[in-house]
Parts: structure tokens; sequence; C-alpha cells
């Protein structure tokens, strides 16, 4: 849904190595690219999508987005610490932002969060860390540049899969096609969900009959909610807690952030694992799983479902531990 390196974590072109449009062959290739965009246009009339759509929202530039293939190609490979990723997630600014938003919004949060069964701190904790609540959503129209990435990247059926969603986007008349816009790879709106994430998840907040997830907060709320409760969020279920190792770990295999597969609470107690403050969960078959964001011998936690739930939503496990965190400070929660 989300595709930035550090704000927009969640894209998976982030670490791979891209061939694109060398500078001098940019002119050269503009004929070609003007005929992939009459042969797509062909194929989304074959697909019941009306073209006139695609061509408004292109706007009167169809030539080679070139800012979105540079973009692509000098995404860094580099990786942040999970100390400078939370401490940037986890700014004072951010919090105290998120706080007022929950006052400002709290008539809206309070009923989404009781027909979704999502926390509203959840709920304005992505939407802090995706798009700083709403500040900085992107203003690049999405469908030139994923035109230009169905024509040229090392992906082509899938961006153009994204670009028929954002154009039937228009054709429902969730947005106008001047005003779909969001990141240079086509990540939308304040809860930035890529163009096929909102066909299937973006939903209508405040019963309008539209779902705006660019100007409407009501609808970025209810679609963040939307997509939580329909990836198995566990309402009423915390979603980590801090734990100590009281002996030395057997060998166990973790991923390049730090994460363990899953194992009962009592294998977990078993092999060494109690909890820094009051108890592990009673369920001693429930499935939780070890993370060590710095090493071993380092800071410890046992993550539940919750956690995976936002992990399905950005790949990355800084990312959600950060929103979870970030969640628990907006709601003044102390660490457990």
């Amino acid at each position: 849904m989300k595709w930035r390196n550090i704000l927009y974590s969640n894209l998976i072109l982030s670490t791979i190595a891209i061939l694109g449009l060398p500078q001098q062959a940019y002119a050269d290739r503009q004929s070609d690219f003007r005929e992939f965009l009459t042969s797509i246009q062909s194929e989304m009339r074959a697909q019941k999508i009306d073209p006139e759509y695609f061509r408004k929202a292109i706007g009167d530039d169809f030539s080679i987005d070139e800012k979105a293939i540079k973009k692509m190609q000098s995404q860094p490979e580099f990786k942040m610490t999970f100390d400078k990723y939370t401490s940037s997630m986890l700014s004072k600014n951010r919090i105290a932002k998120g706080k007022l938003m929950m006052k400002t919004h709290k008539v809206a949060l309070d009923r989404i969060s009781k027909k979704y069964g999502i926390p509203a701190e959840t709920i304005v904790a992505l939407w802090g860390i995706e798009s700083f609540y709403g500040k900085w959503a992107g203003q690049h129209r999405i469908a030139r540049s994923l035109a230009t990435l169905a024509f040229d990247s090392h992906r082509p059926k899938f961006f153009k899969k994204e670009l028929f969603a954002a154009v039937r986007i228009l054709q429902e008349g969730h947005i106008e096609p001047e005003n779909l816009t969001g990141s240079w790879a086509g990540a939308m709106g304040q809860c930035q969900f890529m163009p096929t994430s909102f066909m299937a998840y973006a939903a209508d907040g405040d019963n309008d009959g539209h779902k705006n997830i660019w100007t409407n907060e009501a609808d970025v709320f209810a679609s963040a909610a939307n997509y939580l409760k329909k990836h198995r969020w566990q309402t009423g279920q915390k979603w980590g807690q801090r734990v100590v190792l009281s002996k030395i770990l057997p060998s166990i295999d973790l991923s390049e952030r730090g994460l363990t597969g899953h194992k009962t609470i009592a294998q977990w107690q078993k092999i060494g694992i109690v909890a820094a403050k009051g108890g592990l969960p009673s369920n001693l078959k429930r499935k939780a799983r070890l993370y060590l964001p710095k090493g071993p011998s380092k800071e410890a936690y046992l993550l539940y479902r919750n956690f995976d739930t936002v992990l399905d939503w950005n790949r990355s496990s800084y990312f959600s531990f950060s929103v979870h965190s970030l969640a628990d400070a907006i709601a003044g929660k102390k660490d457990s």
C-alpha cells in the first residue's frame, strides 16, 4: 500500500536494482511510449474501462515520466537502524500531532472504531506514519507515472494492473481525474493505498457514496480500519510486550529484521522467555514470535497477531513496531 523507502517503507521496489531508460534514450522512445498508450487504451475498452478517464488523469503530458524512472533507479539500498527509524517515526512532534488529531476527529474515529473493532489510536498512528496526518500524501499524477512504469520497468504487468485499477477508481467517481495524485510509484491518498488496495479495502466513512482517501478523513479512517479488520485484527488483544531472556537461547532463526517464526507461549516459556512486567498470556497455546530488533542479547519482545496484521500492511518489522508504539504513545499507554 505504501511505497517509500523510509516513510514509504512498504515499497517492495526499494531494495531491488532496477533497469530503466538511460537519460539519452528518453527522447528516442517517446514515439514507442505513445504507441504503448494507444495500445493500453484499447485494452481498457476491452475490460469495459473508459479510457477518457485515463486521458483526463494523465493531463496534457503524454511523454515518459522521467521523474518516476529516476526515482525507481535511485532507490537507495541501505538499512536504517532500528533506533534511528523508530526515533524518526516516534518523534515528539508526531506524537503530539497524533493526540491533537484524536481530539479533532473524535466523533468520526469513535464511530469507525466501534464499527470495525479497531482502536482509534491505531487508525491515527497508521495515518500519522503513512502521510504525517495527510500532510505528505504526494502530489504526483500517478496515471502518467504508472503508465511509464508499465511501459518500462521490471514489473510491467504489476504496474499495468495498478494503472487499470486507478482508472476504474475514476470511473466509479471516487475522485476527479485531476486530483488522482500520490507517490511516484502509485501509492495514493492519506493512507497510501496502491490502486488495487483501494479497490479491495477502501471504505466510505461518511456514507456520501464516495471513497475519498485524498481529502476526506472519515474515508481515510474507515479504509485503514477496514484493511486491518479484513487482515484478522484481534479486537481487545495486545500487539506485543517487552520480555527478558532468562537464559541463553538455543539456536533460533532470525529474519533480516530480527523476527523469529511463531511458537506457542508454552514453547517460549520453556526456552526461557519471561515478561519484563506483569506476565505472559495465560493461554499457553497462543502463538507469538520473538522480536530482537537489535540482535541477540539486546531488547526483546513477544509479538502477537495484531503485530502481524500491521505487518501485512507493510512488510517492515520496523514499520509495524513503530505504528503500534506510536498508537500506545498517542493513547498515553505505558510500556508493558
